[in-house]
């Protein structure tokens, strides 16, 4: 039986705020795949701020009502397709997201200007400050909570379901990992997750996450590596 088309797609920063962009307006489809979401993000949907966006008209008050029966919490809908029912239905409508072509909206010099002053020097590379690190040595069990600020996170022993290890800086777990894993918490966009065995429910890094319906099956008990790679989470094996 082949898998189902994904409804939705979700994307953002889990600190913050959460997009959601609807790729099929499929009410029972959307429904089926919050629910499985609210399921994986158990411990961080609860009062979750989400702002909505489409390129098709979608029944919006049964999607708002899904929404807010699991605990998330729209504010807003960006301008598109779902605009006026948004509006309708008392959500703000933020503008679409613009590029800006700087060299377009630049003024034509007057022919007698003098010519511009050189470009100011470049300053100096500034050097990374080395992160300290901070090593686990026991089994980090289900409800447990690790965050370790201003660092990376070394754990030596399994990761267990239910469990969340967050980090300021890079994540290495040396045995199995489960429950989440959350590095570069503070917005760092070069912190990187390395596991030997990977059975995560959630993988993040500087707040750009994929749940375990996300991760290829592929990948799911092997050793593997996540990071960004401009602004998309990517995940790799390590062993292939």
């Amino acid at each position: 039986m082949s898998k189902a088309k994904p409804a939705l797609e979700f994307k953002g920063r889990m600190l913050s705020l959460t997009r959601v962009r609807v790729i099929e307006p499929d009410l029972p489809a959307i429904e089926a795949q919050l629910k499985n979401f609210a399921r994986q993000m158990s411990g961080a949907i609860d009062g979750m701020p989400v702002i909505l966006e489409s390129d098709k008209p979608v029944e919006l008050v049964g999607v708002l009502q899904s929404m807010r029966r699991l605990g998330m919490q729209p504010i807003a809908a960006m301008e598109g397709a779902l605009a006026n029912d948004a509006r309708l239905c008392g959500l703000p409508v933020l503008p679409a997201d613009m590029l800006t072509d700087a060299r377009a909206a630049a003024p034509k010099p007057a022919e007698a200007a003098p010519p511009p002053p050189p470009p100011a020097p470049e300053p100096p590379p500034v050097m990374p400050v080395r992160r300290s690190t901070r090593i686990i040595t026991e089994p980090v069990r289900s409800g447990q909570q690790i965050y370790v600020e201003g660092a990376d996170l070394i754990v030596t022993q399994p990761v267990s379901p239910g469990a969340e290890i967050i980090a300021d800086g890079c994540i290495h777990v040396y045995g199995l990992l489960r429950g989440r894993a959350i590095a570069g918490a503070r917005g760092d966009e070069t912190a990187r997750i390395f596991c030997k065995k990977m059975e995560a429910d959630l993988l993040a890094v500087a707040g750009v996450y994929a749940v375990a319906d996300q991760i290829q099956g592929a990948l799911r008990g092997h050793a593997v590596q996540a990071w960004l790679e401009q602004g998309k989470l990517r995940i790799e094996r390590l062993d292939a």
